[in-house]
């Protein structure tokens, strides 16, 4: 069966998070990096921040990894990534509207900005899980098309 072209432009939105977590998981390694060389301080807070910094650059090494493979794995059409998809994609969701309630009192961005960006993106992975629960594309996943 042929791929469906909205697998193919979910693979690709999947290729761009997990391109987006290795920016981070750079970032975060460039700040632990100032925190090791003591470019900020030697004091305990900026050794803590350090810490953070490497722990939270390792997560978004793994979690970039997991988001890159399960994109080859959509392209590909294999039968386990369909499932994984609609898992990861829910657990992203549900995240995401989370976010902006319990961080909401931590204001970087102004609320119209942070409120326009959260429900683009809740926007965009429901209409991820309502194309992948389609009849047609969930038989383009499955193990007789291999």
């Amino acid at each position: 069966m042929k791929r469906p072209t909205g697998v193919t432009l979910i693979a690709i939105l999947m290729v761009g998070v997990a391109a987006i977590l290795a920016l981070g998981c750079f970032a975060s390694f460039f700040i632990a990096g100032m925190g090791i060389t003591d470019a900020v301080s030697a004091d305990a807070v900026s050794a803590a921040i350090t810490g953070m910094a490497i722990g939270g650059g390792f997560s978004l090494l793994i979690l970039a990894g997991v988001a890159a493979g399960l994109a080859m794995a959509v392209f590909n059409l294999q039968e386990w990534a369909w499932s994984a998809s609609m898992a990861t994609i829910g657990v992203g969701t549900v995240l995401t509207v989370i976010s902006l309630f319990a961080l909401r009192r931590y204001v970087l961005i102004p609320v119209g900005p942070s409120l326009a960006c959260h429900l683009f993106v809740v926007a965009t992975a429901i209409w991820m899980l309502a194309y992948l629960s389609r009849p047609r594309v969930k038989q383009a996943f499955s193990a007789s098309n291999a």
